[in-house]
């Protein structure tokens, strides 16, 4: 929100200074008592003109001041918190109870306090403690730009929902903008390696198997725990999908998996045992995965998701449409597919033998 002027004509070929802005959601026109020469005719008016400039600069930092301390007869507030971090906790427990996006506005959560560790009036915030907390995410946390981004969205969310409960009458998130997101390169594995893999004895069977299942059916790791053999059902052709909610999206899902993919599985158990019993991923279970990879002499940094990576690239490079690769991995939107739309470098090595000339041809 920034407050504007405009002018009106007055008699005598003089133009009256108004200044435009919003409280309480609403539009507001004031007059300011202080006029311009349309025309000035002397050195006294040029004068005036330009001493009244310099006053209308004043005055309308006066009024942006007294907007952002909220002494212009703000409305009672919705919320009784009694600063910005105590009124983010209270939106972050609502999302505890909606279940939406929770652990990020809880990681938000966990960075504001790092940042205003003795909470932040309302008056107290403005457009420069917004850029200097984007700052504060990249240089001091250190974090990756996608991260950074995302909490910073989310905080935007926080202010957003403080303008429009009265906390604060300017929506300063409109006017900084959410750090850039520097597009990361997404490992997978190739068809041949995942071939690679299967011939190639891990430590732990179980997280073997989970990958390799992973790898063929592009279903996460945070669903593939929760797996049940009554899962596993087959339609009236005989062919094999899991219906299931993903942990990400909670929308449900009918999804085709193929033959190979079962008989990774093996021996199938009692309807409502885990089909991964025992699969639990932490640091220890991440080093026996590379060196699984290594010993498979595979030299890339891979981590479980990049089963899923895996699953959507090489569907994409066997020809998949990508709207049909985007229900299969269940993402919300499209653009977070076309991610993996990239050309793998083998395409890109067929596409530069097109170049190849015949020379033993004669014209």
């Amino acid at each position: 929100m920034s407050v504007k002027t405009y002018l009106r004509p007055a008699k005598g070929g003089k133009s009256s200074i108004y200044v435009n802005f919003i409280l309480n959601g609403k539009r507001k026109r004031n007059r300011t008592g202080m006029f311009y020469y349309d025309k000035p005719k002397n050195k006294a008016e040029k004068e005036h003109n330009k001493a009244t400039k310099k006053l209308t600069e004043t005055y309308i930092a006066q009024l942006t001041l007294k907007i952002q301390n909220n002494e212009l007869g703000i409305k009672a507030p919705k919320s009784k918190a009694k600063d910005f971090v105590q009124y983010f906790a209270i939106l972050t427990e609502h999302r505890k109870d909606t279940g939406k996006n929770y652990h990020t506005w809880r990681s938000t959560l966990k960075h504001l306090k790092a940042f205003n560790p003795s909470g932040l009036k309302f008056s107290e915030m403005d457009i420069k403690w917004l850029e200097r907390f984007r700052q504060f995410l990249l240089e001091t946390q250190k974090l990756k730009s996608a991260s950074a981004n995302s909490y910073f969205n989310v905080l935007k969310h926080g202010i957003h929902d403080a303008f429009r409960d009265r906390l604060i009458d300017i929506d300063y998130a409109e006017y900084v903008k959410a750090p850039t997101v520097e597009q990361a390169e997404r490992q997978y594995l190739t068809e041949e390696e995942v071939l690679k893999l299967e011939r190639t004895e891990c430590k732990n069977a179980m997280l073997k198997k989970a990958f390799l299942f992973s790898c063929r059916t592009g279903i996460s790791k945070a669903d593939i725990q929760k797996l049940q053999w009554k899962d596993i059902k087959k339609d009236h052709e005989n062919n094999y999908f899991i219906p299931f909610n993903r942990q990400k999206t909670k929308g449900l899902q009918y999804h085709p998996i193929n033959k190979e993919a079962i008989e990774i599985l093996g021996k199938q158990s009692e309807p409502n045992e885990l089909i991964f019993k025992d699969l639990k991923f932490h640091s220890w279970q991440n080093a026996i995965l590379c060196d699984w990879v290594y010993k498979a002499g595979i030299q890339k940094k891979i981590t479980f998701h990049c089963a899923r990576h895996t699953y959507a690239t090489i569907l994409l490079h066997k020809g998949a449409d990508i709207t049909q690769v985007n229900k299969l991995l269940g993402h919300a939107d499209l653009k977070t597919t076309q991610i993996y739309a990239k050309v793998m470098p083998e395409d890109l090595r067929i596409a530069a033998e097109l170049m190849s000339f015949n020379k033993t041809k004669k014209d």
